[in-house]
């Protein structure tokens, strides 16, 4: 088990008592906060201990997961709960107590905390040692979670979705989020860039005790109706559906707004996050059909995976059986169909993304040379819709025609020769046949002919496969050795 994981194993027991907390701290805006009243309002309070310096605390905070819930929940959204992240890092013989240049990402720091968070940040002036002293707690990053009315935090896991996350603060606080028998509420959608064609949505959420049997959603651009849906069906408590809004089309960035109202044909009962703002895009355009696919893995290269889904939803394209090398790119070429929207998925299963806190990985789609989509820091998935060109482009694979292996079959010593448009860093990596890497080297050639031997020697007798990767260009061979 790596660093990392053991860290997060022992940051991350779930529901252990931390005891009682009676903290009022300043955050870096000058507004004061206290616990005590926090949690006699009936607010669920979530406090995120971390620190600038902490690579798993910067994979945590880039999963959106923390703003997510802020913004369904919080003072904006229904009002439940209160998020606090904290800086208690401390004056050690290797850390730095906690200021707002650190915190905005000088040399030391992980990067810009401040940037898009909307929650309060307490840190500077010793405050995020004051309430960090106030738990008990192995590493950082913990959380910790405390319900309404009660004084003790207790420690709450991390998780790969938002969802997963809100599940687990209502198994924490049962009863949080209980606002009465009928109370709809409406989340901010996760498809807000759109293909031509696609309709604009909205997930409707039944936060009430009651089943949720109907209810009417309106659709607005400023004061103008939109349109407005009269929603009927069967959701259950903590349950959600999208609901579409028929006829309406987006040519480019839009701001609007959805409301909820008369759920179950009553008014609602708890009015909080019953209008949600959305804004929305239509999908990048590639110039042709032709998309390059490029993707560098970061020091965990076992937790990515991707696909790549066409208009009908299918996988027409995925990452290959078996785990990528670590801090390795990678790089695909293919001829889609002209004009229909896809759409890009990099998943991380660890869920901090590609970048930054463990090495500086990168995902990138092309066209004709220029980029339509691109991604590094997020947290378990990264989702880009983009719609292709007319036509196709021929490019000719130079490293696959001029590729050879010899002697194959071989005892060991392998003669790798290849022909190279230009000089460029050539990564070879064998796996064997359950996509498991065996052996790996990089090197730096000239361009034309070129030929380097791999000693192999150590491989068990079998079957294996040569993955060359050079200049944008990727070629396999089967190898076969016999010792």
């Amino acid at each position: 088990m790596n660093a990392r994981l053991l860290l997060s194993t022992a940051a991350l027991s779930a529901s252990v008592l931390a005891g009682a907390q009676n903290w009022t701290a300043t955050d870096i805006d000058g507004n004061s906060h206290s616990i005590a009243s926090l949690v006699a309002e009936g607010k669920t309070v979530l406090v995120d201990l971390s620190a600038h310096w902490c690579g798993p605390c910067w994979g945590w905070h880039n999963s959106g997961i923390m703003e997510k819930m802020y913004e369904e929940f919080g003072p904006e959204g229904t009002d439940d709960l209160m998020v606090f992240f904290i800086d208690g890092s401390q004056n050690t013989a290797n850390t730095v107590q906690s200021t707002l240049a650190l915190l905005q990402g000088a040399a030391g720091s992980q990067g810009d905390w401040t940037e898009g968070t909307p929650y309060p940040i307490i840190g500077p002036g010793g405050q995020g040692v004051l309430v960090a002293n106030q738990y008990d707690f192995p590493g950082y990053p913990t959380l910790f979670v405390h319900c309404p009315g009660s004084p003790n935090g207790v420690e709450i896991a991390r998780t790969a979705s938002w969802e997963q996350f809100y599940a687990s603060w209502r198994n924490s606080c049962p009863s949080s989020f209980t606002n009465g028998a009928v109370d709809a509420t409406l989340f901010s959608t996760a498809n807000t860039v759109l293909c031509p064609g696609d309709p604009v949505e909205v997930p409707l959420h039944n936060m009430g005790t009651s089943t949720l049997t109907s209810a009417t959603l309106t659709l607005m651009e400023g004061s103008t109706t939109l349109s407005t849906v009269n929603w009927s069906g069967s959701l259950a408590r903590w349950g959600t559906t999208n609901v579409e809004f028929p006829g309406v089309e987006i040519s480019g960035p839009t701001e609007v707004h959805a409301l909820v109202s008369m759920p179950n044909g009553v008014t609602d009962e708890h009015l909080e996050g019953d209008e949600q703002e959305m804004s929305l895009d239509i999908a990048p355009s590639a110039e042709t059909a032709t998309i390059e696919f490029q993707i560098r893995t970061d020091q965990y290269a076992s937790e990515t995976t991707w696909k790549l889904y066409n208009s009908n939803n299918q996988v027409v394209q995925q990452d290959p059986p078996g785990n990528y090398a670590n801090n390795t790119t990678y790089n695909y070429t293919w001829n889609l169909n002209p004009m229909e929207c896809y759409r890009m998925e990099v998943l991380d299963s660890y869920g901090d993304g590609l970048c930054c806190a463990y090495g500086q990985g990168f995902w990138k789609l092309r066209s004709n040379g220029n980029i339509v989509a691109e991604g590094a820091e997020f947290g378990g998935v990264d989702k880009a819709p983009f719609e292709t060109g007319l036509a196709t482009t021929v490019v000719e694979n130079v490293l696959e025609n001029g590729l050879s292996v010899f002697p194959n079959p071989t005892a060991g010593e392998l003669t790798v020769r290849m022909d190279l448009p230009s000089a460029t860093v050539v990564n070879m990596t064998v796996v064997n046949v359950l996509g498991e890497v065996v052996s790996q080297q990089a090197q730096g050639f000239g361009s034309g002919t070129q030929q380097v031997t791999m000693d192999l020697s150590d491989l068990a007798q079998g079957s294996y496969f040569l993955n060359i990767v050079a200049d944008g260009m990727t070629a396999t061979r089967k190898v076969t050795i016999t010792n």
